[in-house]
């Protein structure tokens, strides 16, 4: 999958308002990690979705709120994989 591919869908999703977006959003980024191997793959593919929610924030700051959530639960899949190294 292609790193544009989930942060689109994560616009789109953050752009609808919708209950239970931030659900759906934290299922996008779960199933784009998946799709990497090992803890160290999936460690850069979360600071490269981390990077890229930056620049859509830049462009769409409407979405800050929304995109802060994302970004905290990344920060806790990133947590999770540093124990799971530990």
């Amino acid at each position: 999958m292609m790193s544009r591919e989930p942060v689109e869908e994560i616009r789109r999703l953050g752009s609808a308002n919708r209950i239970g977006a931030i659900v759906l959003a934290e299922q996008v980024v779960d199933t784009h990690v998946g799709g990497f191997g090992h803890a160290a793959e999936r460690s850069v593919a979360l600071d490269a979705l981390l990077r890229d929610l930056a620049r859509l924030r830049r462009r769409e700051p409407s979405l800050d709120g929304f995109i802060t959530e994302v970004e905290s639960y990344i920060d806790g899949l990133h947590r999770d994989l540093t124990r799971l190294a530990a």
